[in-house]
């Protein structure tokens, strides 16, 4: 055996003729191929949902006017991706 595993970038996956937005399920089948010939299709898997992480919040600053001796009030802007799904605070 010369490969028993595969990598695909997202940006493929995302990218026609698939279009698959951030959170879908991947599926896949494999075949396995040698000098004679190629074997039937594995079973359907799901092995991959396409996720990725959230960028940082932006433009953190701190609020002196809410700000106490025992805890930190803080205003930010959310960052420009949030890895498909909501951020929760």
């Amino acid at each position: 055996m010369a490969a028993t595993s595969c990598t695909i970038p997202i940006t493929v996956l995302q990218a026609a003729p698939f279009n698959l937005p951030w959170g879908s399920s991947i599926f896949a089948k494999v075949v396995a191929t040698n000098i004679v010939n190629p074997s039937d299709h594995s079973p359907v898997g799901n092995g991959a949902i396409i996720l990725t992480y959230p960028d940082p919040p932006a433009s953190l600053q701190n609020v002196p006017s809410q700000t106490t001796a025992l805890q930190i009030a803080m205003i930010w802007s959310a960052g420009a991706s949030n890895g498909g799904t909501p951020i929760i605070l």
